[in-house]
C-alpha cells in the first residue's frame, strides 16, 4: 500500500488548471509535455520521485518486512545461533553491511529520481512469490523454509522501491543473508553423513603415509591402538559453511574477472576438507605422543583446533588467488595502444613512402 500511494504521488499529474493561459485559451500539449519532466518519463516507462521520498518508501518497507518476521527472526536468534553449529549466524549480517559499504556508487542516489515501471513489476512479483511461499510453508510447519521466505520478499522490495541500480547493488547482498539461515535437516544429514566418511578415510591415509601405525572401522581411526571417534562435530559442515560465506564475500568485492570469483567460491569445498583432514588427523597425532588421557591434547587439538584452522583456510585462500593472479596476468590496455599507434605509425611511413615514389616517376 505504501509502495502505491508514493507511485500515485510520484506521477505528479498536471493541474488542469495550469493548462489554461490568462487570456483563457488553452496551451497546447506539446507545450505541457515538453515542461513537464515527469509526462517524458513516465512516457518513456520511468516513475519521477524525489530520492528522499524513495529512500523514505524503501525504508519504510524495510521495516515493515522486518516486523512481519519477528516471530522467525527471533526464533533463529534464539534457538539456532547459540548453537555450535549456527554459531556464525552472528557475523553474517555484519558482513553484509560491510558489502553495501564497500560496493556502494555515491551516483546510485540520483537512480533514485527515475525507476522504472519495470522494476515496480517485477519487484511486486518477487514480493508476492516470497509471502506466498511463506503461507503455503506456514501451513504445513515448516520452519527453515518460512525464514528463508525472507530473502526473496526483501528482495522484491529492494527491487520495487529502488529500481534495477540499486537492485544491482544490494541483490547480491540480500541473496547473501541465505548464509544465516539453518540448513535444512534432511539437507543436512544428507551433506553431513558423506562429509563425515570422507573426512575419516582422508586422515585414515593420510596417518598411513605419514608412517602411523592406523586403521578404520567405520568412522573410529585406531591409531597405535588408541581409538578416535569422528564425530558429527567433526565432519567439517561447520567449517564449511562459515568458508563458504567468506569465500563468497570474498568473491563479491574482489576485482577479479567472473569466472575467477566463481572459481573462488567453488574452492571453498576442498579448502575446507582439507583443513578438516589436517585438524583430525594432527589430533589422532598428538593422541599417538601424549596418550589418549591427556586433557591438554583433548582440549588444544579437539575443542579448540576448529578456530585455529580458519586461518589456515584463509592462508590457503590466499595462495590460491595469489597463484591465479600470477598464472593469469590481466592486460595491459596501455600495451595494446602503444602497439596499436606504433601499427598506425609503420602504416603511415609506408603510405608516405608510396606516396614519394609515385612522384618521383
Amino acid at each position: 500500500m505504501l509502495a502505491c500511494l508514493a507511485e500515485m504521488y510520484q506521477r505528479r499529474w498536471p493541474d488542469p488548471q495550469r493548462a489554461w493561459s490568462g487570456d483563457g485559451s488553452v496551451k497546447k500539449m506539446s507545450t505541457l509535455t515538453s515542461s513537464n519532466p515527469s509526462i517524458e518519463d513516465r512516457n518513456a516507462g520511468h516513475v519521477s520521485a524525489t530520492p528522499t521520498l524513495a529512500l523514505g518508501v524503501l525504508l519504510g518497507l524495510v521495516a515493515v518486512l522486518f516486523y512481519s518476521y519477528y516471530n522467525s527472526l527471533s526464533a533463529l536468534w534464539l534457538n539456532y545461533w547459540n548453537s555450535p553449529q549456527y554459531s556464525h549466524g552472528y557475523i553474517v549480517p555484519v558482513l553484509a553491511l560491510v558489502l553495501l559499504w564497500m560496493r556502494w556508487n555515491p551516483s546510485l542516489s540520483e537512480t533514485l529520481n527515475h525507476i522504472a515501471t519495470s522494476a515496480r513489476w517485477y519487484g511486486a512479483g518477487l514480493l508476492a512469490f516470497g509471502i506466498a511461499l511463506r503461507l503455503a510453508v506456514a501451513r504445513m510447519g515448516m520452519e527453515t523454509p518460512d525464514m528463508l521466505s525472507f530473502i526473496p520478499c526483501l528482495a522484491g522490495i529492494l527491487l520495487m522501491a529502488g529500481g534495477w541500480p540499486i537492485f544491482k547493488w544490494g541483490g547480491p547482498v540480500v541473496l547473501y543473508l541465505v548464509f544465516m539461515f539453518p540448513i535444512p535437516h534432511r539437507i543436512q544429514q544428507a551433506i553431513l553423513v558423506p562429509l563425515k566418511t570422507f573426512a575419516t578415510q582422508c586422515s585414515y591415509y593420510l596417518l598411513q603415509a605419514t608412517g602411523f601405525e592406523a586403521y578404520r572401522e567405520g568412522n573410529i581411526i585406531f591409531i597405535s591402538g588408541i581409538p578416535m571417534g569422528v564425530v558429527d562435530a567433526c565432519s567439517g559442515l561447520r567449517m564449511l559453511t562459515v568458508f563458504l560465506a567468506l569465500c563468497t564475500a570474498v568473491a563479491m568485492i574482489i576485482d577479479r574477472p567472473l569466472w575467477e570469483r566463481i572459481f573462488i567460491v567453488l574452492s571453498a569445498l576442498p579448502i575446507a576438507i582439507a583443513v578438516n583432514v589436517l585438524r583430525i588427523s594432527s589430533t589422532g597425532i598428538a593422541y599417538h605422543y601424549a596418550g589418549e588421557q591427556s586433557e591438554w591434547v583433548h582440549y588444544v587439538f579437539h575443542d579448540n583446533a576448529g578456530l585455529m584452522m580458519m586461518p589456515l583456510a584463509m592462508l590457503f585462500l590466499y595462495l590460491e588467488i595469489t597463484v591465479i593472479g600470477m598464472i593469469f596476468l590481466d592486460k595491459d590496455p596501455n600495451l595494446s595502444e602503444t602497439s596499436g599507434q606504433g601499427t598506425g605509425k609503420r602504416t603511415a611511413s609506408k603510405k608516405m613512402s608510396t606516396k614519394q615514389e609515385q612522384n618521383t616517376r
